[in-house]
């Protein structure tokens, strides 16, 4: 997930929209909802002022972020990162390689040392348009043969050794573009773009980037939009080789279908409280949790499993598995031989990172005593215990009897039950 921090204010400040010690509040509260799942957040707004801030250089950490009593907001970061593991959650940053802006120190080094891009014409290559200034393109092959690319990095990691401790870093909108003024084609950028993530890889760090390239195919191994992956795509590559976040919903070309029948994450940045996402303190935990809910279980448990094949087309086609598990777009149902893991907005999914056998139910509606098969892992349990998952941890703890090969359980609207067998 992504945690938006700050932007510049356009005033010369940052605006903040989660400081470091507000941060560790919500890693904490997402850890009691997300049942302990191994995270990762990825800060944005982080360096100097905030999101997007004087790139090329990233070698500052936002001063507006810090708490009142470290000496400097590095000191609150490293915090934040050593804080955030007793909660499941790896802390890492996100930052961009190929955006450079006239306002950066490292502008005149860059354009004097032809680093930016350049069209047919000669003039710098404009991408973008972000905190009221032009974003150019950084010119991956002069970057790497001329050594600036591995000075990037490695000042980054001379800044924040911990990074290679966390293992993972987001390089945002990493794009590669031809180069008409400098004769290099598209191709010629993503061979030293590929030069630039073997760099990454060999200081023992994984970068994560925004858009599916093929190309990167074994060296990227997560995406944040997995819009254009084709059903072939995901048939052929298997989840730990490739996987990502969700398909872009403004990329209406998509084929969105795919989500349902391979499973899909969650972005989560968009979930947490700040005054940018216009959701107060006190109500983020009912779109979190239905967002984790709704996602990511069948997307672990999906990931866990062999595919196989895919019948059908369109709206009515199913995904076959291995263990005999089939998801079925049709009817939106998700079920192993005869067991229902999912019915369309109500889930029952193992929770399998836990590794109790326990599973958790889940439904956007009221029921009252909906039945539930009894998983093979419960062969032989006779009771179950209950429990309300909220931001403030498990409570309301109860123990229901299987009765018949099922479980019988009403269910309050987007209110999540941990069902953990109980031990005699």
């Amino acid at each position: 997930m992504k945690m938006m921090n700050a932007i510049p204010d356009g005033k010369g400040g940052s605006k903040v929209f989660i400081n470091f010690e507000k941060a560790l509040k919500l890693i904490k509260d997402i850890d009691n909802i997300t049942l302990g799942v191994p995270k990762i957040i990825y800060l944005t707004g982080w360096q100097y002022n905030g999101h997007d801030d004087l790139y090329p250089a990233f070698f500052e950490v936002n001063k507006a972020l810090k708490r009142p009593q470290d000496k400097d907001a590095k000191e609150s970061l490293l915090w934040l990162m050593r804080e955030a593991k007793q909660y499941h959650t790896t802390v890492s940053l996100h930052i961009n390689m190929t955006d450079a802006y006239n306002n950066s120190m490292m502008w005149k080094e860059y354009v004097e040392n032809d680093l930016i891009s350049k069209n047919a014409d000669g003039s710098l290559m404009e991408i973008g348009f972000y905190n009221n200034l032009k974003s150019y393109q950084i010119n991956y092959k002069n970057e790497w043969e001329k050594g600036f690319a591995q000075k990037r990095i490695d000042s980054l990691l001379k800044l924040l050794p911990q990074l290679k401790e966390a293992g993972t870093i987001h390089l945002d909108a990493w794009i590669s573009r031809e180069s008409k003024g400098h004769n290099e084609s598209l191709s010629t950028e993503r061979e030293y773009q590929m030069k630039i993530c073997r760099y990454w890889l060999e200081q023992g760090i994984d970068p994560t980037s925004e858009w599916v390239m093929d190309y990167m195919t074994g060296l990227i191994p997560y995406y944040w939009h997995f819009n254009h992956r084709t059903q072939a795509d995901y048939l052929n590559v298997p989840a730990n080789i490739c996987t990502g976040s969700h398909m872009n919903p403004d990329l209406r070309n998509s084929d969105f279908g795919l989500e349902f029948l391979f499973g899909t994450s969650m972005y989560g940045e968009r979930r947490f409280p700040s005054e940018n996402n216009k959701i107060a303190d006190n109500e983020w935990e009912k779109g979190f949790t239905e967002d984790f809910f709704l996602n990511f279980p069948q997307y672990y448990y999906l990931n866990g499993l062999k595919r196989l094949q895919v019948t059908g087309e369109k709206k009515q086609r199913v995904a076959y598995f291995s263990d005999d598990v089939k998801v079925s777009l049709a009817d939106s149902t998700v079920k192993k031989n005869n067991l229902t893991l999912r019915d369309k907005n109500t889930i029952f999914f193992p929770v399998a990172w836990l590794k109790n056998n326990s599973y958790v139910i889940f439904s956007t509606t009221n029921q009252v005593g909906r039945s539930f098969g009894v998983p093979a892992e419960w062969k032989g349990v006779k009771t179950i215990s209950v429990q309300k998952v909220t931001a403030n941890g498990l409570s309301d703890r109860r123990v229901v009897s299987l009765k018949k090969g099922s479980i019988s359980t009403s269910i309050n609207g987007n209110t999540p039950l941990l069902l953990t067998p109980v031990k005699l």
